[in-house]
């Protein structure tokens, strides 16, 4: 699977590119999260992935705008995947662990859907990373009533054309082995089989862990599981772009590197991801475009 990010755009750009990127010889296109946000503004990257409830419409695009896009890519055979932020809320401006007053009232009121306030300290510690919050208020997902209206917020979006999801911050929810069953609960409860789905499990090393999650969804990741089948694998993402912290590694790249990099992914894995950065058209490279065809024909 090739997929396509072009972030912070709304549908409405993105539709404009939609054939040139199925010409490009991407399979897929992930689109921006739709839940109503915090602050919306387009200019800080980050605010996009600080929602307030599990509903659908948003700076990105509304509920309307995305059945239309879903419509217009399945007719020239391009799959939609929404990205879905369901492991934690918006912030308080003045403290980064309690939800914003913004949050639907039915999460804020109740403490028990909420993990306790305390900050992630150490990312190699997973009792530390699946219980504690990662600078934001955390969702308790392991709650039933919780992993209910998540549940219900991804089959809205399946109802609206929606063929596969990238789950935000999936490193942050805990698997079967840590005693917790919200992953394979959320796979039987999702109303359509056979969905593409991928969770973001960044800077984890351990392939035991690594290999769980693959159980469930591929692994969005800088590290390899046992089966590279099941990995989603990429050179530059919003991420390793448009942050201003250490995480924003990539900026400084030129899209030359980028995209030959990215081609070699493409001879090797499976499941590719390609960053479209803002206001660039290095993207409809001609290397791509070959770098997609040989692998195809390779897998004949």
């Amino acid at each position: 699977m090739r997929i396509v990010y072009s972030f912070p755009e709304s549908l409405r750009k993105t539709k404009n590119k939609i054939e040139k990127i199925k010409g490009q010889g991407f399979d897929a296109i992930q689109i921006p999260p739709l839940e109503p946000l915090k602050e919306e503004d387009s200019s800080v990257w980050w605010k996009a992935y600080q929602p307030i409830s599990f509903n659908i419409g948003n700076i990105y695009g509304s509920k309307e705008e995305l059945i239309a896009f879903c419509r217009e890519c399945e007719r020239i055979g391009l799959r939609v995947y929404a990205d879905a932020i369901i492991n934690h809320m918006g912030a308080d401006n003045n403290d980064s662990l309690k939800p914003h007053d913004l949050v639907d009232e039915r999460l804020k009121a109740n403490p028990a859907y909420w993990k306790e306030r305390v900050p992630v300290t150490n990312w190699h510690d997973r009792s530390d990373v699946i219980h504690h919050c990662i600078n934001l208020p955390g969702l308790n997902v392991y709650h039933p009533d919780v992993e209910t209206m998540i549940v219900d917020f991804l089959n809205e979006l399946i109802d609206c054309g929606i063929t596969g999801f990238r789950f935000d911050a999936a490193k942050s929810i805990g698997l079967p082995s840590e005693g917790y069953r919200f992953w394979p609960n959320l796979i039987y409860r999702l109303k359509k089989y056979g969905l593409f789905l991928y969770g973001e499990v960044i800077f984890e090393e351990n392939p035991r862990i690594i290999d769980e999650y693959a159980e469930y969804m591929h692994v969005l990741g800088n590290y390899d599981g046992s089966n590279r089948s099941n990995m989603v694998k990429y050179i530059e993402t919003h991420d390793t772009y448009l942050s201003d912290d250490a995480l924003g590694y990539s900026k400084y790249w030129s899209m030359d590197k980028i995209i030959n990099d990215y081609c070699n992914l493409v001879k090797y894995y499976e499941n590719t991801l390609f960053y479209i950065r803002p206001s660039d058209h290095s993207w409809q490279d001609q290397r791509i475009r070959d770098a997609h065809a040989c692998a195809r024909v390779r897998r004949k």
